[in-house]
C-alpha cells in the first residue's frame, strides 16, 4: 500500500513513531518501523485505530527499544503493549512455524488423508491464525473451490460443441487432488514468508 493511501491514522501514527525512535540505532530503528508498518498495511481506519491501540505509545516504544539496544539483545516489535500496560516484545514472526506448516499442509493434502474433514480444518487453522492477510485467507479457501466449478462449466461447454472421450469429471477429480495441493504450498511460503529469519 502506497503511503498516500494508508489511513491518515497510520501515516500520524508511522511520523510519531520515526521521530520518537530519533536516537535509536538506524537498523535497529528500521526494523520497529517496517515491522509496525507490515502489521498496519492494508487495515482500514478503524482497524488500523484498534492495532495501532494495541501496539501502544510511539515513546514507550521508542525507550524499550533504546533499553534493548543499550543491553546489546535482540530488539523485538512491541505488540500487545498498551500505554498503561507491560510491554509484550514479539519478534516479527506471527505465528510458530510448526503451525504455519500443519495449516497449510492440512489445506494441501487434508483432504485426501481425511475426505473434506482435514481440509476443512486446515481453512480453519488458516482463518485463526494471524500469520495471513485477509485476502490470503480468502484466496486459499475459494481456489479448491472455484477452480473445479469454472473447469466443470468449461468442459460442459466444449463437450456440447466438440463432444470427446474426455469428459468433465475427469478434470473435475485431477482438481479437486490438485488444486488444494496447489493452494496449501502458497499458503506455506505466504506465512514463512513472513516469518522472516528461522526462529533461535
Amino acid at each position: 500500500m502506497s503511503h498516500e493511501s494508508q489511513p491518515q491514522v497510520v501515516r500520524s501514527y508511522l511520523s510519531e513513531l520515526e521521530k520518537a525512535l530519533d536516537g535509536v540505532p538506524r537498523e535497529v530503528a528500521k526494523e520497529i518501523t517496517d515491522g509496525v508498518a507490515e502489521e498496519l498495511d492494508g487495515l482500514n481506519a478503524a482497524a488500523a485505530a484498534t492495532r495501532i491501540e494495541e501496539l501502544g505509545d510511539p515513546a514507550f516504544i521508542a525507550a524499550e527499544a533504546r533499553t534493548a539496544s543499550e543491553a546489546d539483545r535482540p530488539v523485538a516489535m512491541a505488540q500487545g503493549s498498551t500505554v498503561s500496560g507491560t510491554p509484550a516484545t514479539v519478534t516479527p514472526r506471527t505465528e510458530e512455524r510448526w503451525y504455519i506448516v500443519v495449516a497449510s499442509l492440512l489445506v494441501a493434502a487434508g483432504g485426501v488423508v481425511i475426505p473434506l474433514l482435514g481440509w476443512i480444518a486446515g481453512i480453519v487453522m488458516v482463518w485463526m491464525s494471524k500469520s495471513w492477510r485477509t485476502w490470503e485467507k480468502w484466496v486459499g479457501m475459494l481456489a479448491p473451490l472455484a477452480v473445479p466449478g469454472i473447469l466443470f462449466l468449461g468442459s460442459l461447454l466444449i463437450s456440447a460443441f466438440a463432444p470427446s472421450n474426455f469428459t468433465w469429471w475427469h478434470l473435475a477429480i485431477l482438481s479437486i487432488l490438485f488444486v488444494p495441493f496447489l493452494s496449501g504450498m502458497w499458503l506455506l511460503w505466504r506465512g514463512l514468508r513472513k516469518q522472516g529469519a528461522p526462529a533461535r
